[in-house]
Formats: C-alpha cells, sequence, structure tokens
C-alpha cells in the first residue's frame, strides 16, 4: 500500500471520516472502482476533524491578527507541522505531497512576465487582501517576520511558504462557525469545470459553536441528540468503473486564477480573457444578433475572450446596424469598402497592435515558468487570431 494513501486512510479511520468503499483513492486523484449512482454520498467527514481556523491549536491567537484567511490557515498548518506526531492531523499531513503546488503568488516578476494577465494583477497581490487572500512572497515575509514568533511558529519562511502553498491550493469553505479549512479527502478531486462531485455543507451555523439547530450554550439546545456536523462529498452524474471524479474549484475561473491560486492551468480555458486598459467604456450594449458568429460578444468592459471575440467596450460602438454589417462581411469571406466601418476596424486593429506591444518580443523561454509561457503564448494566440480576423475584413 501507498504509504501516503496509507497515512491517510489511517487518518481517516480515526477521525470517523465515512469513506464509500467504490472510492479508489490515489495520492493526486480519486477514481471510481464501481458504478456509482448520481446523488450518491460517497464521503462523509466530520467538521470537527478538519484543520480549520476554529479547531487550530493556536486558533485563540490567530484570530486576534488581522490575517486573510489563507495566511491564518498557513501559520495554523505550519504550527501542526512542526508539531509533528503531537498534532491531531499528523497522519493527514504525512499524506501531503513532499513537493508542493508552484502557484503564481509566489513568482517573482521577471521581464517575460511583462504585458501578460498575470503580470496586470501582480500589484493586487501585493494589497492587504491580496487576490482572494493570496499574497506575493515578499508581503508574506513581512507578514511572517511580524507574527512568527507571537504565534510560537519556530519553523523556517520556507516551511511556512510549503504550507501556504499546501493552504492556498486546497483550501475550501466550510461554514460560518469555522470559516476556511483543509479538508482531508475532499482535497484530492482534481479540477473540472463541469465535475462529477460536489462538496455539501450547512454553510450558516452558529458563529459561536457551529451547531445547525440551536447554540451548544443554551439550556434549549440538546446536544445529545443533536448529530455531528459533517461535510458531505456527493456524486453529481452516475460515474462508471476507473472513472476519475472530479470537483469544481470554482465558476469561472481563468488560468491566471488557477495558477494563483492552484499552481496549474488548463490548455483550453473557457474563462480566459485578454483585457485592456484605458477604453471609455461603452454603457449600453445591444443583444447581438447571431451569437454564433466569431467576430463579436456582448459585453461593456474591453477584452477579447477565450474565442477571440471582441468585445463591444473594446470594439467602442454596439449600433446593431454596424456590427451586423461587419459580421455579414467576415461570413461571406467580402472586404469592406465602407469609409466608416473600415475607420471602426482600423481603430480596432491599432488598439491590438498597442496591445500586443506590452509584451516583449524576446523572452528567454528555456528560463521562464512553463506555466508563465504558455498563459502568454495563449494570450498572443488570442490577440493574434483576433488581428488576423479584422485585417482580413480591409
Amino acid at each position: 500500500m501507498n504509504s501516503r494513501r496509507s497515512c491517510l486512510l489511517s487518518w481517516c479511520e480515526s477521525n470517523g471520516v465515512d469513506l464509500d468503499g467504490r472510492l479508489d483513492i490515489s495520492d493526486e486523484k480519486i477514481l471510481s472502482n464501481d458504478f456509482i449512482l448520481k446523488d450518491s454520498v460517497v464521503a462523509r467527514i466530520p467538521k470537527d476533524s478538519l484543520l480549520t481556523l476554529k479547531t487550530s491549536t493556536i486558533s485563540t491567537q490567530l484570530s486576534q491578527i488581522p490575517l486573510t484567511h489563507v495566511v491564518a490557515l498557513s501559520f495554523a498548518l505550519v504550527f501542526e507541522i512542526q508539531s509533528a506526531n503531537q498534532s491531531k492531523w499528523h497522519l493527514y499531513i504525512q499524506s501531503l505531497p513532499l513537493t508542493p503546488p508552484d502557484i503564481a503568488s509566489l513568482w517573482p516578476l521577471t521581464p517575460e512576465m511583462a504585458g501578460t494577465e498575470l503580470c496586470k494583477r501582480y500589484s493586487m497581490l501585493n494589497s492587504h487582501q491580496g487576490i482572494r487572500g493570496r499574497q506575493t512572497k515578499q508581503k508574506l515575509k513581512d507578514t511572517f517576520d511580524a507574527h512568527a514568533s507571537t504565534l510560537n511558529i519556530t519553523s523556517t519562511f520556507e516551511a511556512f511558504l510549503y504550507a501556504y502553498a499546501i493552504t492556498s491550493s486546497r483550501l475550501f469553505q466550510v461554514d460560518t462557525h469555522h470559516q476556511v479549512g483543509l479538508v482531508p479527502v475532499a482535497d484530492l478531486f482534481n479540477h473540472l469545470e463541469e465535475p462529477t462531485v460536489a462538496i455539501e455543507s450547512d454553510l450558516v451555523v452558529c458563529d459561536c459553536c457551529g451547531w445547525l439547530n440551536g447554540c451548544i450554550q443554551s439550556p434549549n439546545t440538546d446536544y445529545l441528540t443533536t448529530p455531528p456536523q459533517t461535510l458531505d462529498i456527493v456524486t453529481t452524474h452516475t460515474t462508471q468503473p476507473a472513472e476519475e471524479l472530479f470537483n469544481s474549484y470554482g465558476d469561472s475561473l481563468d488560468n491566471v486564477d488557477l495558477a494563483i491560486e492552484y499552481g496549474f492551468v488548463l490548455e483550453a480555458n473557457d474563462s480566459d480573457r485578454v483585457t485592456f486598459d484605458a477604453i471609455p467604456p461603452i454603457y449600453t450594449v445591444q443583444t447581438l444578433q447571431d451569437d454564433d458568429q466569431d467576430l463579436f460578444v456582448a459585453h461593456p468592459d474591453a477584452f477579447i475572450d477565450s474565442q477571440a471575440r471582441v468585445s463591444l467596450g473594446l470594439f467602442g460602438v454596439c449600433d446593431t446596424d454596424v456590427l451586423n454589417l461587419i459580421v455579414l462581411a467576415y461570413q461571406q469571406s467580402e472586404t469592406i469598402t465602407d469609409g466608416y466601418l473600415r475607420q471602426l476596424i482600423q481603430q480596432l486593429l491599432q488598439r491590438i497592435d498597442e496591445r500586443l506591444g506590452e509584451y516583449p518580443p524576446q523572452v528567454d523561454t528555456k528560463a521562464a515558468n512553463p506555466l508563465l509561457m504558455q498563459m502568454r503564448n495563449d494570450e498572443l494566440g488570442l490577440l493574434q487570431t483576433a488581428k488576423m480576423r479584422f485585417d482580413g475584413l480591409l
């Protein structure tokens, strides 16, 4: 039996986790070893067994420091790691990968990052709240130096970065009491926009004790008959033997989101965009007559979407007649001769060229981060495809 898997299953057995025997759990994914019907509960995990901001050994100290949930839980995890076999979560920690995911929030600013969507969000990572609680390595270093001693953290900053990367990529919303936590088993499901499992939890509970009905401190609550709160994993589709089960990490996550939080990107991500700055907004956007066409998407913001379509906010015009004439010419492979329409297209092409110019023409591909290069190449591909489509109309 694999040692990491063995540690996880031992932890589950010791902490009252109810696992369906049809789950084939490995280090990096979960498969079905038999048919599993839709709406089957394949795991029940007691909330009190999770490592959360409430169950952490240093919960009281953490509650007194203004930290994002991600950073606070990272401190909680590194404390449990340094506690070794004295920690309630020791076996679970032993099941975690030795090498953490390469999350983009920890990447340094490099020349090849210029122009990318990741670079445009980098300054947000340096803010107090970061991007959904994620922050840069330097921001984390400042926080670690300021609070490690107060929290009795004796581990190194590198150990804290490991805990941060693990936490960032495995964080779950639990409920209003626990807030966020690490959820063994649930954190092994890989991401898919159309998942085959869902993580279910009663989110609104007593803030004080975490009970769903009443409060443990209330004399009217019969705590002896109240069942323990669990986080349940439920199938959303009927699965076949040897089929991998997937969870969704969130709706509309583009590759920059996935890289910053989880350390991976998708080959084709429908949520990807290349955005444009300093474009005056359009406040009224018409519904397009043909939503299946390849040129435009009805949206007031300025961007090119994952299908290389130009938003009306970027094009700068939302007149239906104008748009229909351009789409018709494209569909019939015709050249546009109308002076006004040609001027609009030329203005768009100029904006695209200016956006392309934000990317350095020469980069050291061997030294650059592979995930960064994939995102960069995808963005350049969308810009160049959109440019080619409209250039062909002139």
